[in-house]
Protein backbone atom coordinates (compact mmCIF):
# COMPACT_ATOMS: atom_id res chain seq x y z
CA UNK A 1 0.00 0.00 0.00
CA UNK A 2 1.54 3.36 -0.99
CA UNK A 3 2.51 5.72 1.79
CA UNK A 4 0.62 8.94 2.35
CA UNK A 5 2.29 12.34 2.53
CA UNK A 6 2.00 12.34 6.33
CA UNK A 7 3.62 8.91 6.58
CA UNK A 8 6.45 9.94 4.29
CA UNK A 9 7.11 13.04 6.39
CA UNK A 10 7.57 10.86 9.48
CA UNK A 11 10.46 8.93 7.94
CA UNK A 12 13.84 10.03 9.41
CA UNK A 13 15.55 10.37 6.03
CA UNK A 14 12.70 12.45 4.58
CA UNK A 15 12.61 14.69 7.68
CA UNK A 16 16.36 15.18 7.38
CA UNK A 17 16.05 16.31 3.75
CA UNK A 18 13.14 18.61 4.60
CA UNK A 19 15.13 20.18 7.44
CA UNK A 20 18.11 20.62 5.14
CA UNK A 21 15.92 22.32 2.53
CA UNK A 22 14.13 24.58 5.01
CA UNK A 23 17.18 25.46 7.12
CA UNK A 24 15.41 24.67 10.39
CA UNK A 25 17.10 22.73 13.16
CA UNK A 26 14.71 20.67 15.25
CA UNK A 27 15.41 20.51 18.95
CA UNK A 28 15.96 17.02 20.27
CA UNK A 29 16.21 16.15 23.93
CA UNK A 30 18.44 13.22 24.75
CA UNK A 31 18.82 11.79 28.24
CA UNK A 32 21.58 9.50 29.40
CA UNK A 33 20.66 6.03 30.56
CA UNK A 34 21.42 4.75 34.04
CA UNK A 35 24.31 2.64 32.75
CA UNK A 36 25.78 5.66 30.96
CA UNK A 37 25.63 7.70 34.16
CA UNK A 38 27.33 4.82 36.00
CA UNK A 39 30.20 4.86 33.51
CA UNK A 40 30.54 8.64 33.80
CA UNK A 41 30.84 8.29 37.59
CA UNK A 42 33.37 5.48 37.15
CA UNK A 43 35.47 7.63 34.82
CA UNK A 44 35.35 10.50 37.31
CA UNK A 45 36.48 8.23 40.17
CA UNK A 46 39.38 6.89 38.11
CA UNK A 47 40.51 10.44 37.25
CA UNK A 48 40.28 11.48 40.91
CA UNK A 49 42.25 8.40 41.96
CA UNK A 50 44.98 9.15 39.43
CA UNK A 51 45.12 12.76 40.62
CA UNK A 52 45.49 11.69 44.26
CA UNK A 53 48.25 9.19 43.46
CA UNK A 54 50.03 11.75 41.30
CA UNK A 55 49.88 14.26 44.17
CA UNK A 56 51.37 11.69 46.55
CA UNK A 57 54.15 11.02 44.08
CA UNK A 58 54.83 14.73 43.55
CA UNK A 59 54.96 15.31 47.31
CA UNK A 60 57.40 12.37 47.62
CA UNK A 61 55.22 10.74 50.24
CA UNK A 62 55.86 7.29 48.76
CA UNK A 63 59.32 5.77 49.44
CA UNK A 64 60.24 4.84 45.86
CA UNK A 65 63.32 5.49 43.71
CA UNK A 66 63.22 8.50 41.41
CA UNK A 67 63.19 6.40 38.23
CA UNK A 68 60.15 4.45 39.40
CA UNK A 69 58.41 7.65 40.47
CA UNK A 70 58.91 9.10 36.99
CA UNK A 71 57.57 5.97 35.30
CA UNK A 72 54.55 5.74 37.60
CA UNK A 73 53.86 9.45 37.12
CA UNK A 74 53.86 9.09 33.32
CA UNK A 75 51.58 6.06 33.55
CA UNK A 76 49.13 7.91 35.81
CA UNK A 77 49.04 10.88 33.43
CA UNK A 78 48.46 8.57 30.50
CA UNK A 79 45.67 6.67 32.25
CA UNK A 80 43.95 9.91 33.25
CA UNK A 81 44.17 11.29 29.70
CA UNK A 82 42.87 8.04 28.20
CA UNK A 83 39.92 8.04 30.60
CA UNK A 84 39.16 11.68 29.74
CA UNK A 85 39.27 10.88 26.00
CA UNK A 86 36.97 7.88 26.44
CA UNK A 87 34.55 9.88 28.63
CA UNK A 88 34.39 12.75 26.13
CA UNK A 89 33.84 10.29 23.28
CA UNK A 90 31.05 8.59 25.22
CA UNK A 91 29.40 11.94 25.94
CA UNK A 92 29.58 12.87 22.25
CA UNK A 93 28.13 9.49 21.31
CA UNK A 94 25.19 9.93 23.70
CA UNK A 95 24.33 13.63 23.50
CA UNK A 96 25.41 14.47 19.94
CA UNK A 97 25.37 11.36 17.78
CA UNK A 98 22.43 9.97 19.77
CA UNK A 99 20.27 12.89 18.57
CA UNK A 100 20.54 11.74 14.97
CA UNK A 101 17.60 9.62 13.90
CA UNK A 102 19.13 8.16 10.76
CA UNK A 103 20.82 4.85 11.66
CA UNK A 104 23.23 5.07 8.72
CA UNK A 105 24.50 8.49 9.79
CA UNK A 106 24.89 7.33 13.39
CA UNK A 107 26.89 4.31 12.25
CA UNK A 108 29.20 6.45 10.10
CA UNK A 109 29.79 9.09 12.78
CA UNK A 110 30.54 6.43 15.39
CA UNK A 111 33.10 4.94 13.03
CA UNK A 112 34.74 8.37 12.69
CA UNK A 113 34.65 8.80 16.46
CA UNK A 114 36.31 5.42 17.01
CA UNK A 115 39.08 6.38 14.59
CA UNK A 116 39.73 9.69 16.37
CA UNK A 117 39.73 7.99 19.79
CA UNK A 118 42.17 5.32 18.57
CA UNK A 119 44.53 7.99 17.24
CA UNK A 120 44.33 9.95 20.50
CA UNK A 121 45.07 6.84 22.57
CA UNK A 122 48.02 6.02 20.28
CA UNK A 123 49.46 9.50 20.85
CA UNK A 124 49.04 9.10 24.60
CA UNK A 125 50.75 5.69 24.46
CA UNK A 126 53.70 7.32 22.67
CA UNK A 127 53.94 9.83 25.51
CA UNK A 128 54.51 6.94 27.95
CA UNK A 129 57.39 5.46 25.93
CA UNK A 130 59.17 8.77 25.41
CA UNK A 131 59.97 11.22 28.19
CA UNK A 132 60.01 14.11 25.72
CA UNK A 133 57.27 13.10 23.29
CA UNK A 134 57.29 16.23 21.14
CA UNK A 135 60.27 14.98 19.10
CA UNK A 136 58.52 11.60 18.89
CA UNK A 137 55.43 13.25 17.42
CA UNK A 138 57.62 15.18 14.99
CA UNK A 139 59.31 11.98 13.90
CA UNK A 140 55.89 10.32 13.63
CA UNK A 141 54.64 13.17 11.43
CA UNK A 142 57.68 12.98 9.16
CA UNK A 143 57.31 9.22 8.95
CA UNK A 144 53.62 9.61 8.08
CA UNK A 145 54.51 11.97 5.22
CA UNK A 146 57.06 9.49 3.86
CA UNK A 147 54.60 6.61 4.15
CA UNK A 148 51.88 8.75 2.55
CA UNK A 149 54.07 9.42 -0.46
CA UNK A 150 54.79 5.71 -0.74
CA UNK A 151 51.14 4.67 -0.53
CA UNK A 152 49.32 7.42 -2.39
CA UNK A 153 46.31 5.32 -3.40
CA UNK A 154 45.26 4.39 0.19
CA UNK A 155 45.77 7.98 1.33
CA UNK A 156 43.72 9.28 -1.58
CA UNK A 157 41.00 6.75 -0.72
CA UNK A 158 41.03 7.93 2.90
CA UNK A 159 40.63 11.56 1.76
CA UNK A 160 37.81 10.40 -0.51
CA UNK A 161 36.17 8.73 2.51
CA UNK A 162 36.19 12.10 4.29
CA UNK A 163 34.69 13.67 1.15
CA UNK A 164 31.91 11.04 1.19
CA UNK A 165 31.14 11.87 4.81
CA UNK A 166 31.01 15.62 4.19
CA UNK A 167 29.39 15.89 0.75
CA UNK A 168 27.33 12.66 1.01
CA UNK A 169 27.17 11.66 -2.68
CA UNK A 170 25.84 8.36 -1.36
CA UNK A 171 25.50 6.44 1.89
CA UNK A 172 24.83 2.90 3.01
CA UNK A 173 21.51 1.71 1.59
CA UNK A 174 21.52 3.96 -1.51
CA UNK A 175 21.26 2.51 -4.99
CA UNK A 176 23.88 4.12 -7.17
CA UNK A 177 25.69 3.82 -10.46
CA UNK A 178 29.37 4.62 -10.43
CA UNK A 179 31.35 3.93 -13.56
CA UNK A 180 30.12 0.65 -15.04
CA UNK A 181 28.84 -0.71 -11.70
CA UNK A 182 25.24 -0.43 -10.47
CA UNK A 183 23.94 -1.65 -7.14
CA UNK A 184 23.17 -0.96 -3.49
CA UNK A 185 25.84 0.42 -1.17
CA UNK A 186 26.25 -2.03 1.71
CA UNK A 187 29.43 -0.66 3.31
CA UNK A 188 31.66 2.43 3.14
CA UNK A 189 35.01 1.82 4.81
CA UNK A 190 38.03 4.00 5.43
CA UNK A 191 39.66 2.95 2.15
CA UNK A 192 37.08 1.13 0.04
CA UNK A 193 33.35 0.65 -0.45
CA UNK A 194 31.24 -2.44 -1.12
CA UNK A 195 28.44 -2.54 -3.67
CA UNK A 196 25.80 -5.26 -4.00
CA UNK A 197 25.43 -5.48 -7.77
CA UNK A 198 22.04 -5.17 -9.47
CA UNK A 199 21.50 -5.72 -13.18
CA UNK A 200 25.00 -6.14 -14.51
CA UNK A 201 26.20 -7.79 -17.69
CA UNK A 202 24.24 -11.03 -17.18
CA UNK A 203 20.79 -9.57 -16.49
CA UNK A 204 18.54 -7.18 -18.39
CA UNK A 205 16.44 -6.37 -15.28
CA UNK A 206 17.19 -4.65 -11.97
CA UNK A 207 17.57 -7.86 -9.98
CA UNK A 208 20.57 -8.77 -7.81
CA UNK A 209 23.23 -10.71 -9.66
CA UNK A 210 24.67 -12.31 -6.53
CA UNK A 211 28.00 -10.53 -6.97
CA UNK A 212 29.60 -8.06 -4.58
CA UNK A 213 31.80 -5.30 -6.02
CA UNK A 214 34.51 -3.69 -3.93
CA UNK A 215 36.61 -0.78 -5.15
CA UNK A 216 38.67 2.05 -3.56
CA UNK A 217 36.96 5.22 -2.40
CA UNK A 218 39.17 7.37 -4.64
CA UNK A 219 36.94 6.38 -7.57
CA UNK A 220 34.30 8.85 -6.34
CA UNK A 221 36.72 11.77 -6.84
CA UNK A 222 37.09 11.32 -10.60
CA UNK A 223 33.98 9.39 -11.65
CA UNK A 224 30.40 10.53 -12.12
CA UNK A 225 27.96 9.07 -9.56
CA UNK A 226 24.23 8.51 -10.20
CA UNK A 227 22.18 8.19 -7.00
CA UNK A 228 18.67 6.74 -7.31
CA UNK A 229 17.75 7.06 -3.62
CA UNK A 230 16.95 10.71 -2.91
CA UNK A 231 14.46 10.52 0.00
CA UNK A 232 12.23 13.38 -1.17
CA UNK A 233 11.62 11.69 -4.54
CA UNK A 234 12.46 7.97 -4.26
CA UNK A 235 11.31 7.15 -7.80
CA UNK A 236 12.94 6.83 -11.21
CA UNK A 237 10.81 7.55 -14.26
CA UNK A 238 11.18 5.06 -17.09
CA UNK A 239 9.72 5.83 -20.52
CA UNK A 240 8.17 2.93 -22.42
CA UNK A 241 7.36 3.46 -26.08
CA UNK A 242 4.74 1.39 -27.89
CA UNK A 243 2.89 1.65 -31.17
CA UNK A 244 -0.88 2.19 -31.48
CA UNK A 245 -2.49 0.92 -34.67
CA UNK A 246 -5.22 3.06 -36.22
Amino acid sequence: MPETAEELCQRPDVRKELVRASGQKPAAEVKAKTTDKFWFVTHALIIVGCAVLYFLLSAKLLPLPKEQLDIIGRVLRAVALIVIVVAVAQAISIYAIGRIEDATTRFTLKRVEHLVVALAIAVIAVSILFVNWYPALTALGIGSIIIGLAVQTPMKSFIAWIYILVRRPYQVGDRIKIGDATGDVIDVGYFDMTLWEFGGEYLSTDHPTGRVIRFPNEKVLDTMVWNYSWPLFPYVWNEIKFQIAY
